[in-house]
């Protein structure tokens, strides 16, 4: 993967849009160049809005998605965008977000993520698809780009002095080992899950139920000797069901026989009762012949009545309408009135709005002007944010180093140390600087006595060996033989067995001296003793000089950035403590601004907004003032009621219920016409029809129109008594035939003697009872073969059963197998184990680096500790120790190759070609700074490009190319390349 192009607009101090083009000069044809800008600048933000764009994370705010506080301030919107080669092709990543209305007090929006391809068409647009294909085009996920392209310094720093606990932490971390741990937890909680439910299975199989062979043989047995006395009920069974049926259609037929003479008697009463009907429908059928005279006769009275109907109802409604209009009338203009009322209020309540929010608006300006300052505060808070903390680290840090190096000095020359300064505060670099030279120099000037103390003592011990020597060799024999030692030679004749040396007593010469040469010895030893403590603290504290150099340098520079920003606000820089409280205060000074600022924004706007519902309140209220003037006069007597007047219609829904009104009141006056006429035709149709047909009337049975309507039935009347007539005809033949035939079945089952009265009574229960035995025994061996059917599926399952535990017996052995070795309920066993192993690949990874760093050290894992971390010092015999003994520059490039090794870990499965690294540069020598450069530079050798971000003065000479991020007023920055006139 390789970073071709950076562009992004208005994130933090970098507001505008700014481009790095990596493909351009002098860029391109460099293989490191430098990131350099005073602190807060916004070099950070060049990285973060390479992260921003790949994963929508800013890299300085951790995991956190779409950060709210990148947008630069008084902007309305934001962007980051990364052009970038993989094997498969140049792609495009963009990530962008904005407020409402893309103003900068409009509400912030969700932000927006994209993927295009070198043609610029799109392969992603939403952010959930646009997460999932930069992790497929990359092949890194965020944490693994943290780890392989964004190398921070810091985390190595620590992970190299950190106790071993915390190194896993470190390393988990780093190495993305996480996982490790999850699968020990799973791995144990499998395993005892699986066990648990084994043991279930086992219970489960053994509540499953089958019989033994003797209790199937017994269920068996009684299954058929059921079926055999089943056979013969069945036997006897349909051998009397024929006579059975003939019993029943004997009985069958004297109950017909019996229900015929029944329904004769019923028919004859019925007609009797009908008789009065009967002759009614002989009347109704004379009336037949006049049926469509009359029906002519009453449908023209009808439409008499109906025209007369009519009428009435159009003079109710014409008066109806005549009322609804006068109605309307009076609504419309009591709702114009109301709407003018409500108009000239409005207007005069927008008026005092207007003056109120004038009035507001002012105070806030007033406000502002009396703080100007905090307007520039607005713009630098999270710079001065940032500056106050840098200071409070870098007092913390050199504070904390000045304590441990002013105790050690303590503890070696008490006296000289009383004269160093008891805190840095307010101590120059200068000053420093003497103190510790002069301090150390006094102490190189012991050192110097102490390594002449200890070749004195050396000198005195051969001195007293060389005398002893000596006097051994002209000592007589008998002096000589206390001396002699078993095994070793004797230094008169070489015999290494001495029979005579026992029980000789000592020489007393010879014991003098060798208590003397006890005793140099014994002062040789405290000598060196002394020299190697004092030399080891001595050393030490010279390797420490420079780091509190620095510390104080850095101090310096905090302290001297931090009154830079606040000399604008006429604030001094707070004392040691009092940072956090500094910090507070200005952060409510710019929200206090920011208030106020928005307060004359919102009042403002409200004004606007007043001003104009006053202005359109008005020109409404002089359009009703003219609808008034046309409306029609009303009658003093129509007024609206004040009750009425508060549910009056809106003006619209009046004049439309007036124009309603006013058209219904024509139209009723037409009709009413209308319904006139229709009501003097209908009276004169039905004097036309009446008088002929009463005529004819007059010649018939009937003699009157009114007897004549009185015989009429209704139709459905008349259709009943005629239906009741026939069905009294049906059912009389309908009955001669059934006892007929009832008749004729009697005497032919009479003649067959089938059985009646108790004998057939008798043989019915004997049937009944040969059944109900035959259905209770087909229940009996229903109920055995599902015994035997469960039987038989118990044992299938059984089987079934004990297969699947026997393979659960074997996935356990597997799984309990998986405990012991990777297995605990906290992870930790396989966790360490993975992490021994990684820590094994990154030290591998991490001295391939070191070795172009510096050829004295190795990374190399403590064989007591697997996750303790020693330096071999290949200039000392190989001698290792911890990690805590580097000096400062030693701790950085221990820490840089460990960080160019953990991008080799990380990114294994893909090619990095484009890697940034953080600070840290500031601990090292012009020498060893000159290495680490040139082990950077030789990355070009793998074809990478190596972005270094600092300020270290000494770095920025050394590396031509750079990336220049310089402040401008108002808290905002701009970005050039050096050199700006590059030729190739």
């Amino acid at each position: 993967m390789k970073i071709l192009r950076i562009r992004l607009s208005n994130l933090n101090s970098l507001k505008g849009t700014h481009e790095l083009d990596l493909t351009a000069e002098p860029l391109a044809s460099a293989g490191l160049f430098a990131i350099t800008g005073p602190t807060g600048a916004g070099k950070s933000t060049l990285l973060d809005a390479v992260t921003l764009a790949f994963y929508g994370k800013a890299a300085r705010y951790g995991n956190e998605s779409n950060p709210e506080h990148v947008m630069s301030r008084h902007c309305g919107e934001c962007s980051a965008e990364v052009e970038f080669e993989v094997p498969s092709g140049t792609y495009r990543a963009v990530w962008e977000r904005h407020r409402a209305g893309k103003k900068a007090a409009g509400k912030l929006q969700q932000p927006k993520r994209y993927i295009y391809d070198a043609a610029g068409e799109p392969l992603a647009q939403q952010i959930r698809e646009a997460e999932q294909k930069i992790e497929d085009l990359l092949g890194l996920n965020y944490d693994r780009f943290l780890r392989s392209v964004l190398l921070a310094q810091g985390d190595f720093a620590r992970f190299l002095k950190a106790k071993a606990d915390e190194r896993a932490e470190l390393l988990e971390s780093l190495t993305g080992t996480a996982i490790y741990s999850r699968l020990g937890r799973l791995t144990h909680t499998e395993a005892s899950q699986r066990e648990i439910a084994l043991a279930q299975k086992e219970a489960g199989l053994e509540q499953i139920a089958v019989l033994d062979g003797d209790q199937r043989l017994e269920l068996e047995g009684v299954i058929r000797q059921g079926e055999e006395q089943r056979g013969k009920l069945k036997t006897a069974i349909e051998s009397g069901a024929d006579l059975l049926g003939k019993i029943s259609r004997l009985e069958d037929a004297r109950k017909k026989e019996r229900e015929a003479a029944a329904e004769q008697t019923d028919i004859d009463d019925k007609r009797k009762a009908a008789e009065a009907d009967l002759e009614r429908l002989r009347l109704h059928r004379l009336t037949v012949p006049f049926a469509g005279d009359l029906a002519t006769l009453e449908a023209a009275d009808a439409s008499s009545k109906t025209a007369s109907t009519n009428l009435e109802r159009a003079e109710t409604a014409y008066s109806t309408a005549k009322s609804n209009l006068l109605n309307a009338n009076q609504l419309l203009r009591a709702a114009t009135e109301s709407a003018l009322t409500s108009c000239q209020r409005e207007a005069t309540k927008a008026e005092e709005a207007v003056a109120k929010e004038t009035t507001a608006a002012s105070d806030a300006r007033s406000w502002l002007d009396a703080h100007k300052p905090d307007a520039a505060l607005a713009d630098q808070v999270g710079d001065l944010a940032a500056a106050i903390g840098e200071l409070k680290n870098a007092r913390g840090s050199a504070y904390r180093d000045w304590a441990q190096w002013r105790q050690a000095a303590t503890k070696m020359l008490p006296d000289d140390a009383g004269a160093l300064p008891g805190t840095l505060e307010g101590t120059k670099e200068t000053q420093l600087e003497e103190n510790l030279t002069a301090f150390l120099a006094k102490a190189r000037t012991i050192l110097s006595g102490l390594d002449a103390a200890v070749k004195q003592a050396k000198k005195q011990l051969d001195l007293r060996n060389d005398h002893l020597e000596k006097t051994k060799l002209v000592a007589k024999l008998e002096d000589h033989r206390p001396a002699l030692e078993s095994g070793e030679p004797c230094p008169l004749c070489g015999a290494l067995e001495h029979p005579y040396a026992e029980g000789a007593s000592p020489s007393t010469e010879l014991a003098e001296l060798v208590a003397e040469v006890t005793k140099a010895t014994e002062q040789l030893n405290a000598a060196q003793d002394a020299y190697r403590s004092f030399s080891a603290t001595l050393l030490q504290l010279t390797s420490d000089q420079d780091e509190l150099i620095a510390d104080i340098r850095q101090l310096e520079a905090s302290g001297n950035q931090l009154e830079r920003l606040l000399q604008p606000l006429a604030i001094p820089v707070p004392a040691s403590g009092a940072e956090d409280n500094l910090r507070s205060g200005l952060q409510t000074r710019e929200q206090a601004y920011r208030g106020h600022l928005k307060a004359e924004t919102d009042a403002n706007r409200r004004k606007s907004e007043a001003e104009n519902t006053a202005k359109n309140a008005k020109n409404a209220a002089a359009h009703l003032l003219q609808k008034i003037s046309k409306l029609p006069t009303l009658p003093a007597s129509t007024a609206i009621e004040p009750a009425a007047a508060e549910r009056l219609p809106s003006v619209p829904d009046a004049e439309d219920a007036y124009a309603t009104a006013a058209t219904k009141e024509k139209t009723t006056a037409s009709q009413l016409t209308d319904r006139g006429k229709d009501s003097k035709d209908a009276e004169d149709a039905l004097a036309k029809i009446k008088e002929p047909l009463e005529a004819s009337v007059a010649d018939s049975e009937f003699k009157t129109l009114d007897k004549l309507r009185d015989a009429r039935l209704a139709p459905e009347t008349a259709t009943a008594i005629e239906n009741l007539d026939s069905q009294l005809k049906n059912r009389a033949t309908a009955a001669g035939a059934l006892i007929k035939q009832a008749g004729q079945d009697i005497a032919r089952l009479i003649e067959a003697k089938v059985l009646e009265g108790e004998e057939a009574q008798t043989f019915r229960l004997a049937q009944e009872k040969r059944k109900k035995e035959s259905d209770e025994l087909l229940g009996e061996l229903a109920t055995r073969r599902s015994q035997l059917k469960t039987d038989d599926d118990n044992k299938k399952l059984r089987k079934k059963h004990e297969l699947a535990l026997e393979e659960d017996r074997k996935t356990l052995v597997v799984w309990r197998r998986l405990r012991e070795l990777i297995g605990s309920h906290d992870g930790s066993k396989f966790r360490r184990y993975a992490q021994s192993i990684s820590l094994d690949i990154l030290t591998r990874h991490a001295n391939r680096h070191l070795a172009k760093l510096s050829d004295r050290y190795l990374i190399c894992r403590d064989e007591e500790e697997a996750l303790n971390l020693q330096i071999e010092d290949l200039h000392q015999a190989g001698v290792k120790r911890p990690m805590a003994s580097l000096s400062g520059g030693e701790s950085f490039l221990v820490s840089l190759a460990l960080a160019l090794g953990l991008s080799d870990l990380a990114g294994r499965t893909v090619r990095i070609d484009s890697l940034f690294v953080d600070e840290g540069f500031g601990s090292l020598d012009p020498e060893t700074l000159e290495v680490a450069i040139s082990a950077l530079e030789s990355l070009r050798q793998d074809h990478k490009t190596v972005g270094v971000i600092s300020h270290v003065a000494l770095l920025k000479e050394r590396i031509g190319t750079q990336i220049i991020v310089e402040k401008n007023s108002g808290g905002v920055s701009r970005i050039r390349v050096a050199p700006e006139n590059f030729v190739k």
